[in-house]
């Protein structure tokens, strides 16, 4: 059996506050964070090779955070409600504003669109597509009541209790003041980083600039889903012409059953019809069944039984089951009453084509019922 190929380790990219400066790069990999590299753009075949996940720290120049406690509200309406502040008090001409919530701190960040633009334009001149972009600044460790300051990536960096920006002394001294000042050593920072790409505290690539997901109908094996489709349709097809097959042997074999069982009382009877005509003679001759005198009789009298002004006048039963009687009536209706009251009962009933009245005024009608 072929053996699954190694997964390719992940890659942290340090991009440079000043144009020209090489890239700082680390592997990130199954034990962990790897030694730092160099690399010049441009200049030579990019050295990672193929890579997984890719995290791009910016610089913090161009990119300062501000770190606030959240407010008492759900997230997702803190996280709108600062989004919305600083894209209207923004003095950037186009500003990207990005936000996220990190250890119940409330981080936010403005940067230019154009910066935007320029470092995702570089990655991807590198081949580079990353997953996330996070302000250099934010590998420090928050500090409560301290000011952490550290060069990483090849810049010095400052994270305050409120915010985390470019160590430059004129934001030092306004953002600090007054704060004792602590550098985390090497193995902290390194891993600091590791958690950083593992789960960014705050990732730029919001809005416009989030990572383009790709469409499953863009890589999907549309002929390997065709026979897969196919098969499932010719599978159900087999399906169902076996149930239909087991349905009608089913089914002849009770009608087999039922034949076998008349044609002991009807030896004559060479299928089921003519066991039922059969049978139904045979009840005739006891007077049981529907086809007998007294089911007929029955019905005929139930439904004369609301209507007192309907009179019987003859009354005959024949060898075929037909019940005949003569009705007679002061009204047409009285009898159109009885029949309708026969019909509803499920009665097969044979009138004249219109009553007519005899000799005395009644309405008479000669009516056949039999069962259906």
């Amino acid at each position: 059996m072929a053996s699954t190929p190694p997964l390719a380790d992940d890659l942290i990219v340090a991009l440079p506050a000043t144009p020209g400066e090489p890239w700082r790069w680390w592997r990130v990999g199954v034990h962990g964070l790897g030694p730092e590299h160099y690399h010049e753009p441009g200049t030579a075949q990019s050295p990672w090779g193929e890579v997984g996940t890719v995290t791009a720290l910016v610089p913090s120049t161009d990119a300062p955070v501000t770190d606030k406690a959240l407010p008492d509200m759900p997230p997702a309406q803190a996280l709108a409600a600062e989004r919305l502040a600083l894209a209207q008090g923004s003095v950037i001409t186009q500003p990207h504003v990005a936000v996220g919530i990190d250890n119940g701190r409330l981080l936010s960040c403005r940067v230019a669109a154009s910066a935007m633009d320029h470092w995702l334009a570089s990655l991807a001149s590198e081949g580079l597509d990353p997953q996330a972009l996070v302000p250099a600044a934010l590998i420090l460790p928050r500090t409560e009541g301290a000011l952490v300051l550290a060069s990483a990536g090849g810049q010095l960096l400052a994270r305050s209790p409120d915010a985390a920006f470019a160590a430059e002394e004129a934001l030092v001294s306004i953002l600090a003041e007054g704060l004792e000042q602590v550098a985390p050593d090497v193995d902290a920072l390194a891993l600091r980083l590791a958690a950083v790409h593992a789960a960014p505290p705050l990732n730029l690539r919001q809005g416009i600039y989030a990572p383009r997901r790709v469409s499953v109908f863009r890589t999907a094996d549309w002929v390997g889903l065709a026979r897969m489709a196919a098969t499932a349709a010719l599978l159900a097809l087999l399906l169902m012409l076996v149930w239909i097959v087991k349905w009608n042997g089913d089914s002849a074999a009770v009608e087999s059953r039922a034949l076998e069982l008349a044609q002991k009382r009807f030896p004559a009877a060479t299928d089921l019809d003519t066991a039922e005509r059969l049978l139904a003679t045979e009840l005739g001759k006891r007077g049981e069944g529907g086809a007998s005198f007294a089911a007929p009789t029955a019905a005929l009298l139930e439904a004369m039984r609301p209507v007192p002004g309907v009179k019987l006048r003859d009354l005959g039963y024949g060898a075929d089951g037909t019940l005949r009687f003569t009705a007679a009536a002061p009204r047409a209706e009285d009898v159109n009453a009885v029949l309708i009251a026969l019909q509803n009962g499920g009665w097969k009933v044979t009138v004249p084509p219109a009553l007519a009245p005899d000799p005395t005024g009644a309405t008479v009608a000669a009516i056949t019922v039999r069962a259906p």
